[in-house]
């Protein structure tokens, strides 16, 4: 069984190559000494060469680039750069149709990657089962300003869906743009207005909901008030990255030993867990993807003088901070907790502060805070070990579409920039 970690654009390829940097002390703790790559396996398909040059720890041979007359072009490809030479000039519609003429490719790719699917058989000829397994669950990230991630994701998802026979639970991670203002387009050396990139956020989710199971936004609104804020995606990537990695890979890969916190009620959760988090309906009917978004907040579990020597300075924590930190850090603005219709949380600390007492992560007060912010008090939390002396809650709020002014914002800038390009072209 593999996790499929797909990124789709400039966005989305950055995301999963920061997911993919797992274990490194310049990380100033925000990965655990897991190896994702023990669990999961990377794809990455954009349209500019560039951006792909830029990838440090997705390999060559799951790197693909999108071209018009090539189609889907393998990083490993002799003239692989003659190949793929550049962009869709931040225009979902043109993506949205080469990948569409390209779609059987991925069916191909893969194959390549998980097997081939079943041929039919001839008179009492035995033909081998497809192992439909191999991709259980798929994260496909995704940035919603440009064009390329825009317009190929609904393919991929539907592509992945097909090669398993409508098995694989996709979650899609998508990148909303800052809509307060225009963008540097370094492909036409122009500026992309705040109306076109809402225009594209709003083709791109309108799409996705007919195509995957749930959606988690991460907002770059969020950081646009900084100064540096171009400077910033970096960290920002890292910090969606690092929730992501503790709450898919944390509970698989750190599980809890009982005898280490005996007597302690841990509970666990599950990608599965996340897929019914993310979506609403009745378990086997129809179900409607839910709109995500994730926090993620640290502290340290010892003083500087507890790393040193490591049966003093240990710290008190506050349960009840930590989970109202987690939740303010949501990656959406102009997101309410009290809106959130559903949530799951997973507390990552180590087995010395997991229980009872002053220096434990408290889960029942974590989940108590959520439970009062959740319309449908549907909560679900897990506990994991954590290798550092660090305490760590993830949380992910699940809303439904119309409940999140952003999207209304982006919505409302999406049909004016409509009328006006009509009234232009009028």
């Amino acid at each position: 069984m593999t996790y499929l970690f797909i990124g789709a654009g400039q966005a989305g390829g950055a995301i999963v190559d920061s997911i993919f940097e797992y274990t490194d002390d310049s990380m100033l703790g925000l990965f655990e000494s897991t190896d994702i790559s023990t669990l999961g396996r990377p794809l990455v398909f954009n349209s500019t060469m560039r951006d792909l040059q830029n990838l440090s720890n997705v390999p060559a041979e799951d790197q693909y680039g999108v071209a018009q007359q090539h189609g889907l072009v393998q990083g490993t490809e002799p003239g692989f750069e003659e190949m793929v030479t550049g962009g869709f000039g931040r225009n979902p519609v043109d993506a949205d149709e080469v990948m569409g003429d390209h779609a059987d490719e991925l069916q191909t790719i893969l194959e390549s990657k998980f097997g081939g699917r079943t041929a039919a058989a001839a008179d009492d000829e035995e033909v081998p089962a497809t192992d439909t397994d191999a991709i259980q669950f798929a994260f496909l990230f995704v940035g919603l300003g440009g064009g390329t991630g825009c317009g190929i994701s609904p393919h991929i998802a539907r592509g992945i869906k097909e090669f398993t026979d409508d098995r694989t639970k996709v979650v899609a991670v998508t990148v909303l743009p800052n809509t307060r203002g225009g963008v540097e387009d370094d492909e036409t050396d122009g500026e992309v207005s705040a109306g076109r990139q809402a225009w594209n956020a709003r083709y791109g989710l309108d799409r996705l909901e007919d195509e995957v199971d749930g959606i988690v936004l991460v907002d770059n609104q969020r950081i646009s008030y900084l100064d540096s804020a171009g400077g910033e995606f970096g960290e920002y990537n890292e910090y969606v990255a690092a929730a992501f990695h503790d709450i898919v890979v944390g509970p698989m890969l750190s599980n809890v030993d009982a005898s280490e916190v005996d007597g302690v009620d841990t509970p666990d959760i599950d990608v599965r867990d996340i897929v019914t988090s993310l979506s609403f309906g009745v378990a086997g009917g129809e179900s409607k993807p839910g709109y995500g978004a994730i926090g993620r907040s640290v502290t340290m579990t010892r003083s500087l003088s507890g790393y040193l020597l490591p049966f003093v300075g240990r710290r008190d924590i506050d349960s009840a901070a930590l989970a109202r930190l987690s939740a303010s850090k949501q990656s959406l603005a102009k997101a309410d907790p009290n809106d959130a219709q559903k949530a799951i949380a997973l507390v990552r600390a180590p087995s010395a502060n997991i229980g009872p007492g002053s220096h434990s992560v408290e889960t029942g007060t974590i989940k108590e805070y959520l439970e009062r912010s959740c319309r449908l008090n549907e909560v679900n939390i897990g506990v994991a070990l954590s290798g550092r002396n660090l305490a760590s809650v993830v949380t992910l709020l699940t809303y439904r579409r119309e409940d999140l002014d952003r999207l209304d914002e982006i919505e409302a800038a999406a049909d004016a920039y409509e009328q006006e390009t009509e009234e232009l072209f009028a």
